[in-house]
């Protein structure tokens, strides 16, 4: 740490330097050991938090914003604090969160949900029978809400077995202080076993919205730990913090039941396979493009239908981009857009366009995710593709350091962010509701969704979609107007997610000015504009300036280079024989005699699937390796949260050992499948019209899967 005060550490002179050795040794061993924790550290100035030593006695007190914390008693309220917390918490006290994964999570038709739905069944834990998870005589998951002075976190990892510790703090001058009083080494050494891990989330965070962002920054990767197995240690009573870690619990618990599996990444991979094979060509990140005309982005909200005649009065002065579903009702309001943005990659998107009518989307430029589904390009006479950051895709092709950040998890957030890169400085959202008045009215009349479409195809979509949207919670959610609407776990993840794509763009070098003109939720970071006040904004605005989508995208893309891309595709057939033969050796090496085993043996395979390393003897991890990943993360993750789930639920030995065995061999059964099953896929190189994978729905049955008897193609035992 440099330029520390005199009145940061006020003690005699012999504890001074048992202080300053302590502070050395601790930022020697982050400096090794954790590098991001030292950088935050190195070049801090302390200027609201200090250590007070009073001569004569043994103990220390923090001064935080002037105000004692432990009236000079730091060590002994820690101490009793943690007694106090062991009490509270006794080994037969249940885990009480969120339930496991029930047999409803897995009914599609694909080998790994196969697998899956059969573990759960036989499972001895059921709704009915469910009362939360026994954590035996270890800790699953700590959570320390403050770090203080850190006595209270060496003494508890002293006295309990903690298996995946996190440390949250939002004020880093706290933790700095923390480097005179505590050995960081010592206590991160008892989390140095297999299977054990510590998790530091520190950083600034004053606000309720940099809070939250802090601790889903870090706390994310440790699914399932945290939340479902979290116990939490709040320490010094932090309100706001406590709060913002359990409204994120929530959020993860909903995006747990809705992870990315392997079928669904296969598919998007043999949808790259075709495109790439066809010819595409792609658009590159572009620097320091600077445009002068304002973008808007349109969604199919319901207030679109309303706020489209104010679009239409100022037509010429912007440039129009639909997003998704917004071109139909775009278009059936008298509105060609200047390009259109895809990212789905199902064949409904296909169907979708072709009910809009080739003759009036054919001459319109579309910039579609490299994933899209193969036979949607084929409706369009321009086609760029572009590749997502969040998708190791790209790096297939050496093409990382080309594609767009933030893309994920809706064509709008994908829409917003190549806009922003095109150099688009004044960005305005159309259709972006994110939630609704009526539930029976959450997209655009005029959408494919809506009730002026009556097309065979839009009434066969939408019975289709609304079996699954009807099952889906509807809560409430503040409005741009001071009130609320309804919305859905799907709306509000994606509102969520558009919302941290406006702050990483408002705190970059060139901040965007972006206003929300849809009448739904409430969208932080950008201003919500009533229609007068739109137009207001373009009472003066320059008419002569120019901008045309397809000219600057012929002049930006660059062609594929199919023969790269197909040696990589077999690169990333060896790969997954080598990862599934090492997860195998994983699983059957391992102790499994209790609740402990099993979770550190799924802590282990948590902390492995965090990061991709460079195989033995290479310094880059490859990306035939970081697509290999990006296909087993998601089943890789559902395994692991069946399996701790329901472990950590059984209510004796008998019926956990069982479990387990059960467990086991259905994981083993998904590792020895998968090579066979991807060189089926991406090897034989189909024909785009023949092959089933190019016509799948996102969730529909596995074209190699047979049901009981099996995959074409794999032996059965």
């Amino acid at each position: 740490m440099a330029k520390k005060r005199k009145s940061q550490v006020q003690q005699p002179q012999d504890d001074s330097k048992v202080f300053m050795q302590r502070l050395q040794k601790n930022l020697e061993f982050f400096k090794k050991r954790r590098p991001e924790i030292y950088r935050l550290l190195a070049s801090m100035e302390l200027q609201r938090v200090e250590l007070v030593v009073t001569p004569g006695k043994d103990d220390v007190d923090m001064m935080a914003n002037g105000k004692s914390c432990y009236h000079g008693l730091a060590r002994e309220y820690s101490l009793e604090e943690v007694e106090r917390v062991l009490s509270e918490n006794p080994e037969s006290k249940r885990i009480r969160t969120f339930s496991p994964p029930w047999v409803a999570s897995y009914q599609k038709e694909n080998f790994a949900d196969q697998i899956l739905r059969n573990i759960v069944e036989k499972s001895p834990v059921k709704p009915s029978n469910f009362k939360g998870y026994i954590r035996g005589n270890v800790f699953p998951s700590m959570v320390f809400l403050g770090c203080g002075l850190g006595y209270h976190i060496d003494a508890l990892t002293k006295k309990a077995s903690i298996i995946n510790g996190i440390i949250i703090e939002r004020e880093p001058e706290k933790f700095a202080v923390s480097l005179y009083t505590v050995d960081w080494e010592e206590i991160c050494s008892r989390f140095s076993r297999k299977g054990f891990s510590l998790t530091f989330a520190v950083g600034k965070a004053d606000q309720p919205e940099q809070i939250r962002r802090l601790v889903s920054q870090y706390m994310n990767r440790d699914v399932p730990f945290y939340p479902f197995f979290s116990t939490y240690y709040n320490h010094l009573a932090d309100v706001d913090l406590a709060k913002a870690v359990m409204e994120n619990a929530k959020d993860l618990a909903v995006v747990a039941a809705n992870w990315s599996n392997y079928d669904n990444e296969l598919m998007r991979l043999s949808n790259t396979a075709h495109n790439i094979r066809r010819g595409g060509r792609y658009l590159p990140r572009p620097d320091s493009l600077v445009q002068s005309k304002p973008l808007v982005v349109v969604g199919s909200g319901p207030s679109l239908d309303k706020r489209v005649e104010i679009l239409k009065k100022v037509r010429d002065q912007v440039v129009v981009v639909s997003a998704g579903t917004a071109l139909r009702p775009l278009l059936a309001h008298g509105v060609k857009p200047d390009y259109h943005v895809e990212l789905d990659p199902s064949y409904l998107i296909y169907q979708l366009l072709s009910d809009v009518g080739g003759d009036k989307i054919r001459d319109i430029p579309l910039l579609a995710v490299n994933e899209v589904n193969p036979f949607v390009p084929t409706l369009f006479d321009k086609v760029f593709y572009y590749f997502k950051a969040d998708n190791t895709q790209p790096a297939l092709l050496g093409l990382s350091h080309q594609s767009f950040a933030n893309c994920n998890p809706t064509v709008t957030n994908a829409a917003l962010s190549i806009g922003y890169s095109l150099g688009f400085r004044t960005i305005y959202l159309f259709g972006t509701d994110y939630g609704f008045e009526d539930a029976d009215k959450d997209h655009s009349s005029k959408s494919v969704y809506g009730d002026d479409t009556d097309s065979a195809i839009a009434q066969e979509i939408q019975k289709r979609v609304q079996s699954v949207v009807n099952k889906r919670r509807v809560f409430k959610t503040p409005s741009v107007d001071g009130g609320t609407v309804l919305t859905r776990n799907d709306y509000y993840s994606a509102k969520r997610s558009v919302e941290e794509l406006i702050y990483r763009l408002k705190t970059s070098g060139a901040p965007p000015e972006i206003f929300n003109c849809a009448d739904g939720a409430l969208i932080e970071g950008a201003s919500w504009l009533q229609e007068h006040e739109f137009l207001d904004r373009f009472v003066e605005c320059n008419t002569d300036t120019f901008f045309d989508a397809l000219q600057t995208f012929e002049s930006l893309s660059k062609s594929l280079d199919t023969s790269t891309f197909d040696t990589a595709l077999v690169e990333v057939q060896k790969d997954l024989e080598r990862e599934s033969w090492h997860f195998t050796k994983m699983i059957k090496t391992a102790r499994l005699k209790g609740r402990r085993d099993l979770c550190t043996l799924v802590n282990d395979f948590r902390e492995q699937q965090s990061s991709v390393r460079p195989l033995r003897g290479k310094r880059e991890v490859s990306g035939a390796q970081l697509m290999t990943h990006q296909l087993l993360k998601g089943s890789l993750q559902h395994f692991l949260y069946v399996g701790i789930c329901h472990g950590m639920a059984c209510e004796d030995g008998e019926d956990l050992e069982r479990f387990m065995g059960v467990w086991e061999k259905g994981f083993l059964e998904f590792l020895a499948t998968v090579p066979t099953h991807y060189a089926r896929v991406m090897i034989e190189q189909r024909i785009l019209e023949g092959d089933p994978w190019a016509r799948r729905f996102i969730g529909d049955r596995d074209p190699e899967f047979l049901g009981k008897e099996g995959f074409v193609g794999v032996k059965q035992d």
